[in-house]
């Protein structure tokens, strides 16, 4: 499809449109107040897609790189209307997810401006911290040690604190510090020599970020999919249903609305009419000079 697309073929830009409109609108629906606002980010989101494939990273997935860019759409709208600009990512964990309810803390939404200024400012630790991130977490997930995923996504991505991961967890604080040590050194030793020490400055600030841009602990659809079916091996479904209910990952659970509706005859007609508005809306990327 990428290919297809760059080359400027409207076909290939079809293809991507109906593949991840579901999922993004589901995510869209879960932050906005009405159906019609959803519609116009997730516009916003294939437009601004394309006007930023020039910087679209094949290392990542077509669709955590759409994500991206929906969720700081979202970002935007709140702010448009003087909102704070806090896109829920936890659902049951969101008083503690971001900038939600905790003193003092910024909210990590900002501005698609901001990020690139913020990315060509600290392209090496965040590329170098990226690829760690994601090979670690890969790991963690083939050696199925789901107990540690689990301390890392609530540390990470929901922003709780070590004793209530414990708490949760059933896990002495003691244990939960032990693995997010743990698992920092080994992010710090998969860096580059030359990477480590300016690594070590931003990791605070840095990981929690990369974990809402990239999604590492995130299950795979198909393994979403197999989650809905009831088929999956019993740790993996724990794991799934842990990521799902007690975490309530806002992009899962997008992804497990669009699944639910592809499985119906509902979504076909829905569908069509804000497929069209995209197709309009960006035609202009696919005609000839």
């Amino acid at each position: 499809m990428l290919q297809e697309i760059r080359a400027g073929n409207q076909d290939g830009w079809q293809k991507l449109v109906d593949r991840f409109q579901g999922r993004l609108l589901a995510f869209a629906r879960r932050q906005l107040p009405q159906t019609a606002d959803a519609d116009d980010v997730v516009q916003e989101a294939f437009l601004g897609f394309l006007q930023t494939l020039a910087k679209f990273r094949e290392s990542s997935s077509l669709e955590t790189w759409l994500f991206q860019i929906l969720r700081r759409r979202v970002a935007d709208f709140f702010r448009r209307r003087g909102g704070r600009g806090d896109v829920i990512l936890c659902g049951e964990l969101s008083a503690y997810s971001l900038s939600c309810d905790r003193p003092g803390a910024e909210s990590k939404d900002h501005s698609a401006s901001w990020h690139v200024r913020r990315e060509e400012d600290r392209q090496d630790d965040y590329l170098a911290l990226t690829t760690a991130l994601l090979g670690e977490v890969e790991k963690l997930k083939r050696d199925e040690r789901f107990e540690d995923l689990q301390v890392i996504d609530l540390l990470l991505f929901a922003q709780r604190r070590n004793r209530d991961v414990a708490e949760l967890l059933d896990l002495s604080e003691k244990a939960v510090a032990l693995k997010k040590h743990r698992f920092i050194e080994k992010l710090r030793d998969a860096l580059p020599k030359s990477d480590r020490d300016a690594a070590d400055s931003t990791a605070d600030d840095l990981l929690t970020s990369l974990w809402a841009d990239f999604r590492p602990s995130c299950p795979k659809r198909t393994t979403l999919g197999k989650f809905q079916l009831g088929t999956l091996a019993t740790n993996w479904d724990e794991y799934v249903a842990f990521h799902i209910e007690t975490l309530g990952c806002q992009f899962c659970s997008a992804s497990l609305d669009d699944l639910a509706e592809l499985a119906s005859t509902v979504q076909a007609g829905e569908s069509a009419p804000l497929r069209d508005r995209i197709m309009q809306s960006t035609v202009g990327f696919f005609r000839p000079d």
